[in-house]
């Protein structure tokens, strides 16, 4: 019984070995697209529906070989939902508008981390993302008849979770980081249309890519635990 509560105390403390990594970081979206995998928009200039904005983040990194960490993280996004830039011509009778939440994000993801050591004080390190995105945000579309003031039509989407990955560059110094991030949310939203004069309605769901160049910049705390054998 000894022996085995020793092998299992052993087996613990390797797996605890070695180097740890907790890093807490913050940042801003240097460009921001949005694709959508349907031509059913084509009249809108949808490109930028989904704008820059800012994120942080937590994640944790062990170093399994050298070099080479392994990890989780998660981080909290948050960007606004523009009206389209150009708008649908339904009719001269028919006056359009747009209203939306910002659209919120939480990835939870698995990393891998390869750092570049050398001589000097500067670490340069590439990384790789990969996990799920917990999303929220709705927009709304409603066409209105001039004439009568009366509602037409009315659009509701409301935003719904996918995968997201990425790939970045960085370089770290005294514990101190910046990277690059070149990251894709895969993005779905429900929509549920209405038309007030044929008394119908109907919904679908469409896909689009969120795809983001994120500059960020953060702080590591590193720290050892000591192997037993």
């Amino acid at each position: 019984m000894k022996k085995k509560l020793l092998i299992v105390g052993l087996i613990g403390s390797l797996a605890f070995a070695g180097h740890n990594v907790i890093e807490v970081r913050g940042g801003y979206d240097l460009s921001s697209s949005t694709n959508f995998d349907k031509d059913i928009y084509s009249e809108y200039d949808l490109d930028k529906f989904v704008e820059s904005g800012f994120h942080f983040g937590v994640e944790y990194r062990r170093e399994i070989l050298t070099n080479l960490q392994i990890g989780a993280g998660l981080e909290y996004r948050k960007s606004d939902m523009d009206q389209p830039g150009n708008r649908r011509v339904y009719s001269e009778n028919i006056d359009y508008s747009y209203d939306s939440d910002s659209l919120d994000s939480i990835p939870i993801y698995l990393t891998a981390r390869y750092n570049f050591r050398n001589f000097t004080g500067v670490t340069p390190y590439v990384k790789a993302n990969l996990g799920y995105s917990i999303n929220s945000g709705e927009t709304s579309v409603n066409l209105n008849n001039i004439k009568t003031g009366k509602l037409v039509e009315e659009y509701n989407s409301k935003m719904k979770n996918k995968i997201y990955y990425g790939l970045g560059v960085g370089i770290e110094y005294k514990n101190f980081l910046v990277d690059l991030t070149y990251d894709i949310t895969q993005s779905e939203a429900e929509e549920k249309i209405y038309n007030y004069e044929d008394k119908e309605s109907f919904s679908h769901d469409y896909n689009f890519d969120i795809q983001k160049l994120t500059l960020s910049f953060g702080y590591q705390f590193t720290f050892y635990k000591k192997k037993i054998i």
